[in-house]
């Protein structure tokens, strides 16, 4: 999996501590993600991985630490900031409106207006454009869902982790964050997913994933940062590693420093 990764920093995040009350959830956490890589993230339920990669999209606010972009501090204090610098997130719950058409759903927060007066003056939007633009789109992935008019509800969930996906493909800018990808998948519709995330990859984009599934990050990704108990336990190439070498850095059976 490493292709085109340099050992340019797109991402940082450095000393980042985030507090609930008297529980610390996140204890000076570094985060390094290279240009063009898939850096998996893994850890026991409760190490840290969904609450670090909220602070970094903005989801959550930090206690201490700072975000670098490109090597540069970049003030990130809502998803919409995060978006602005070029940082695209797909949560587990995808964030699909079930009532909207898949359409719709891409292009939700981001229509494109007609270009005549009608567009300037009263911002209608011109479907036709955003429609074709998503056959397009499908078309290049191999995304095989034709009815795109029906509501999203009225779709599988690998259905739906694929529009999730595709919209991050387009308009994402440098950088993929995706927690689970795969959760509550079947088989088919996992490799489906884990399929679009590489096009990700392809796409240009630098991606974070959140996953339990061992295979996945020895698949799919060019390193994994392990995470225990709200601190970094260790940062690995995947060609170093195997599942059961996975499994002991994320118990704790194997000790490491990161690196």
């Amino acid at each position: 999996m490493s292709g085109s990764v340099t050992d340019q920093y797109v991402l940082e995040a450095r000393g980042v501590t985030k507090r609930f009350g008297g529980v610390t959830a996140l204890d000076s956490v570094d985060l390094e993600l290279r240009e063009g890589e898939v850096l998996a993230l893994v850890g026991d339920n409760g190490a840290g991985k969904s609450t670090l990669v909220k602070t970094i999209t903005g989801a959550l606010g930090r206690d201490e630490g700072e975000i670098l972009f490109d090597g540069q501090p970049v003030h990130i204090q809502t998803p919409l900031d995060a978006r602005n610098i070029g940082i695209e997130t797909v949560y587990q719950d995808l964030a699909l409106v079930n009532e909207l058409s898949i359409t719709k759903n891409i292009f939700l927060g981001r229509e494109i207006v007609k270009d005549n007066l009608f567009g300037r003056l009263f911002g209608a939007l011109d479907f036709k454009k955003m429609e074709a633009n998503v056959r397009d789109l499908f078309a290049r992935l191999d995304i095989r869902i034709s009815d795109i008019y029906r509501d999203a509800q009225g779709f599988s969930g690998g259905q739906r982790q694929a529009v999730a996906l595709s919209k991050t493909i387009m308009f994402g800018k440098r950088v993929a964050v995706l927690d689970e990808p795969t959760a509550a998948l079947g088989v088919r519709e996992s490799k489906m997913a884990m399929d679009l995330v590489r096009s990700l990859k392809d796409h240009g984009l630098s991606v974070i994933m959140i996953t339990h599934n061992m295979q996945h990050v020895l698949n799919y990704c060019d390193r994994v940062m392990v995470m225990r108990l709200g601190k970094r336990a260790a940062v690995r190439n995947v060609s170093d590693v195997d599942g059961d070498m996975l499994v002991g850095l994320i118990t704790g059976a194997i000790a490491a420093r990161s690196g």
